[in-house]
């Protein structure tokens, strides 16, 4: 019984130890570095490699894949773009031009995050056991970057197959003589300083060897060899789409200058001297003929405006609590309105909408409606075609056009350069920014809002730029140079486009009439101020609501601080009117009017180098597809 319970104890104990042991496998199978797909491996990988003194490569790669179970082929990624990095720490970077591909077998390509991807092979065939694969392309990678040596720092097979390499072997023809101590050859992991794994020989000007052991995934053969400054010659490029795109930019100026030009120069503007505001105008309007489009304060002013016309009566207002005092008005309701201005019957209509009564704590986060209602009314079409010219804003239309074949251009260099379409989306935030800038920040009603609007901007565009494009431009001067042109472009063509509306001849002459009549508010002598008091004692209060809406209200209501003055009709104080006092309750009013009017609810939402580090045209990596390319980057 009891060698019985024995052996029963000796089988769990057994079965443990195995259970344990896979597991120890299988954990070591996931989580080494030289994990290699089970479903094939490569058995022979041969590299062909004639270096030219135009510092290009001719590759030839002969590939014998083993597959274990029915591939439809492999894939090869060849990458356009590189960050070499030496023993030294020094590094560069490059851009590189795959061209002159062929293959042996049937292949599709595509440019992919960076890469020249070849996918080998027939969708509608698999292939097991042994298959080789010949590759050849042309590789480019441009002018040298060291100053005093020239070099080749090359990966031979790069750091990405996803699976074991076996049998490498390879052969480098070099275009000249060179020195053979200056070679070196690194295999292993990113990082990886030389190897004894190597067996080569050099005879003449060509390098032949093998690796004497595989590579796993995630390893990388590289070689290494220091040449004299002047061993490669490169001949100078020249960017003809750079070129082209930068004529193109040159001529956008032109074209935007001719249109300014033409159709957006503005005639000179007469002033004339004016004591009163153009006839026949309330406040808000003569702030929209004045600046072109209405804004919060032209409407606000309307407050006062309404109550010299005898629709209100304004009071101060003082709320006291156990630790502070605030002041602040009441605003009420003395007759409906009877005119036939549709920005004032809006006013009034709004103000007065719950009851008629109202304090400026009950215009937070309501009123704005009727605001953005009023400024809409008075910036319609018909409108601004008075006081503009309608040409001129079509014009305007071409411009934001360029801009946008300009922000192609620079999308298509930056592609064309790259090799990668990943920079599709972050110019789509960019274009969006720079059309929001161009566009709608200069149409907004208050600082605060363009303020917002081009910080917005600059996030919105900004963070994309540096995260999706600057890495390109980084790689390629032609890249950088244009794109920086076409910035300075599109900047040109915004200040084109800002100063591109002209006033008719209606808005010129009125224009004319409302600067004279600012300057006279802003200027007026004591003698003529009392003059014209005296002809009409409510002259200062009928002015007041128009310096509002042309920003000179201060300066108006200091230059009646000496002359004696009668309370408006409309105006209701706690004591003993004084003007000086009338002139502080108007600006904090005002102030306040403009906050509560305009305030909107916030919404809410619930050798000499290491292995790997050289340029990877020769075998960034490859894998096997079975229905779909798998990309390891």
């Amino acid at each position: 019984m009891k060698i019985a319970n024995c052996k029963l104890l000796m089988k769990k104990v057994k079965s443990k130890i195995i259970i344990g042991l896979l597991l120890i496998i299988l954990f070591t199978f996931f989580t080494t570095d030289k994990v290699f797909a089970a479903d094939y491996t490569i058995a022979d990988y041969d590299i062909n490699m004639v270096v030219n003194e135009d510092n290009t490569f001719n590759i030839t790669e002969t590939i014998t894949a083993y597959f274990y179970m029915p591939k439809h082929g492999i894939y090869r990624k060849i990458p356009l773009r590189n960050t070499v990095k030496r023993e030294d720490g020094t590094s560069s970077k490059n851009k590189a031009i795959v061209s002159e591909i062929n293959v042996s077998d049937n292949y599709t390509t595509k440019i992919e995050n960076g890469y020249r991807v070849l996918q080998i092979g027939d969708s509608d065939t698999t292939v097991t056991g042994n298959h080789t694969y010949i590759i050849s392309y042309k590789y480019d990678i441009g002018k040298d970057p060291l100053k005093d040596v020239d070099e080749l720092y090359y990966n031979l097979i790069g750091d990405e197959w996803d699976t074991a390499i076996n049998n490498v072997s390879f052969t480098i023809k070099m275009p000249k003589d060179f020195e053979q101590s200056k070679l070196g050859f690194s295999s292993g992991v990113y990082g990886t300083v030389g190897t004894d794994d190597i067996n080569y020989t050099v005879e003449g000007t060509t390098i032949t060897g093998t690796l004497n052991k595989p590579l796993y995934s995630g390893e990388a053969l590289t070689v290494r060899l220091t040449l004299p400054e002047g061993y490669f010659n490169v001949p100078v490029k020249i960017d003809y789409f750079m070129i082209i795109t930068i004529a193109i930019f040159i001529v956008f100026i032109i074209i935007a200058y001719i249109l300014w030009r033409k159709y957006g120069k503005e005639d000179a503007v007469i002033e004339t001297v004016e004591f009163y505001p153009p006839e026949g105008y309330n406040s808000a309007e003569i702030g929209f003929l004045y600046k072109g489009r209405a804004e919060n304060k032209d409407v606000v002013s309307l407050l006062i405006y309404l109550a010299n016309k005898g629709y209100l009566k304004i009071a101060e207002r003082e709320t006291k609590t156990l630790f502070s005092k605030s002041k602040g008005f009441t605003i009420t309701k003395l007759k409906d309105y009877d005119g036939d201005n549709e920005s004032e019957r809006l006013f009034l209509e709004g103000l007065f909408k719950k009851k008629d009564v109202v304090t400026d704590s009950d215009l937070y986060d309501s009123f704005y409606i009727t605001v953005n209602k009023i400024i809409k009314n008075l910036n319609k079409k018909e409108n601004k075609n008075k006081i503009f010219e309608p040409m001129a804003g079509k014009m305007g239309k071409w411009i934001i056009l360029m801009i946008i074949v300009i922000i192609g251009l620079i999308m298509s260099k930056i592609v064309y350069s790259d090799g990668s379409s990943v920079v599709y989306m972050p110019m789509l935030f960019v274009l969006i920014a720079i059309l929001v800038l161009a566009t709608v920040a200069r149409s907004q009603n208050s600082i605060a809002a363009r303020i917002f609007l081009i910080i917005w901007s600059i996030m919105f565009g900004g963070i994309p730029f540096i995260i999706g494009i600057l890495p390109s431009l980084l790689y390629d001067l032609g890249s950088l140079i244009t794109f920086a042109i076409g910035i300075v472009t599109i900047a040109i063509l915004i200040v084109f486009m800002n100063i591109m509306p002209k006033r008719s001849k209606y808005g010129n002459e009125i224009l004319g009439r409302i600067r004279g009549f600012r300057r006279f508010l802003q200027t007026a002598e004591k003698e003529k101020l009392e003059s014209l008091v005296h002809e009409n004692p409510e002259y200062f209060y009928n002015i007041l609501p128009y310096t509002y809406a042309l920003g000179v209200s201060e300066e108006w209501m200091n230059q009646f601080e000496t002359i004696a003055m009668q309370a408006p009709e409309w105006y209701e104080c706690n004591g003993v009117f004084l003007i000086h006092d009338f002139n502080h309750f108007m600006t904090s009013a005002m102030l306040t009017a403009q906050t509560s009017m305009t305030s909107a609810p916030s919404s809410s939402s619930s050798g000499g180098g290491f292995s790997g580090g050289g340029f990877s045209g020769g075998g960034s990596g490859g894998g096997r597809w079975r229905f779909m390319v798998i990309i390891i980057a």
